[in-house]
């Protein structure tokens, strides 16, 4: 059984890092995927996570995984615990804000919706991707 391994990341950020942690900011995810054989545990999994700091600077991480789907949800929060930590997001701040936060099945899209509302958040951005 192979564990749900990173298998490719685009980042897309307006800027290197975040205006101000101490100012509140915006952040949500979503994703999709589906199982390669029916009745497999082996999954193709797509996670977008996006923050948005008060400046309205976006930052998208959009990851592919593939791998046992049995650790979905960590995985979704680990990616955004890892996206907050690399626009310099401060630890404390990324504990407060994930204290409550917790990974729900109704973030997970149809493929097209998937991809529509990627390239709808993209369209927000400041910069040209």
């Amino acid at each position: 059984m192979s564990k749900l391994r990173e298998h490719s990341r685009t980042d897309l950020f307006d800027a290197s890092s975040i205006a101000d942690d101490l100012v509140e900011f915006k952040f949500d995810y979503f994703f999709t995927g589906k199982r390669t054989h029916k009745k497999s545990h082996i999954i193709d999994f797509f996670v977008v996570t996006w923050v948005m700091d008060a400046a309205e600077n976006l930052f998208i991480r959009y990851c592919n995984y593939y791998g046992d789907g049995k650790t979905w949800k960590m995985v979704v929060e680990k990616q955004m615990r890892e996206l907050m930590a690399d626009i310099s997001v401060g630890a404390t701040f990324i504990t407060s804000e994930l204290r409550f936060f917790e990974v729900e099945k109704e973030k997970h899209l149809p493929v097209e919706k998937f991809e529509q509302k990627f390239l709808d958040l993209k369209a927000k951005m400041k910069s040209n991707h």
